[in-house]
């Protein structure tokens, strides 16, 4: 994609939707409130208390320089890859924190990048600014068609996927837990699975069943209850 293209693309006459009421909208929370929300999930969803202390989420001081320090780098790296990449013909965009539980967002109406504070604590600098590059990369697409995996690796992106961060994983877990509450094993090998409900007694491992019945139903590899 052209640096010409890109720009035509993002100055582009927009659809005008309905507007939201402005009583609606939340307040912008500070990276501190952020913080002591993240650190309520994480211990309300029952993550290692361990892996918790090792990120020394109570240290307000620390953290309230570490990720204002952080937003004030993400501005400076803007305006670098700006100058370099785009002719500093893009207008900067206001750079937050939010609360998804990884990666981050580019709101268009707002021309706004939020990036995951949980992402940030968890992972650094690297993964900020990774993200913070796929989120510039969506000023100009704002779709991951391949025009926009063109833009994110002119501007140095990976374009990997972003991390599994323990808000993340505890939350998947809390939802696989209550929406599959059966656990069921195989006889043969034990490996457990999860199902909706107790009819999974009446399947019987396919892993099992492939290797020592030629593929067949075998009543010897019938799920038990874990």
């Amino acid at each position: 994609m052209t640096l010409k293209n890109a720009l035509e693309r993002f100055y582009a006459p927009r659809k005008e939707g309905k507007k939201k009421s402005l009583t609606r909208s939340r307040p912008e929370r500070s990276e501190l409130e952020l913080l002591h929300n993240y650190k309520k999930r994480v211990v309300r969803l029952g993550v290692d208390s361990e892996k918790l202390a090792e990120l020394d989420l109570d240290n307000d001081f620390f953290w309230m320089f570490r990720l204002s320090g952080l937003l004030a780098l993400a501005y400076h790296k803007f305006d670098l890859v700006n100058q370099t990449h785009f002719d500093s013909k893009l207008p900067r965009p206001r750079i937050i924190y939010c609360n998804r539980s990884t990666g981050g967002y580019y709101n268009r109406a707002k021309h706004t990048i939020g990036i995951s504070l949980a992402m940030t604590v968890e992972f650094g600098e690297s993964e900020f600014y990774e993200t913070l590059l796929h989120e510039i990369a969506h000023i100009l697409v704002h779709s991951h068609a391949p025009k926009f995996y063109q833009v994110l690796g002119s501007i140095g992106g990976t374009g990997k996927k972003a991390p599994l961060t323990l808000l993340l994983a505890a939350k998947r877990k809390r939802h696989i837990e209550a929406n599959y509450p059966v656990v069921v094993h195989c006889p043969k090998c034990l490996r457990e699975r999860r199902y909706r409900t107790r009819r999974a007694l009446r399947y019987a491992c396919r892993t099992c069943c492939t290797k020592y019945a030629g593929g067949k139903y075998d009543e010897r590899f019938r799920f038990v209850l874990a």
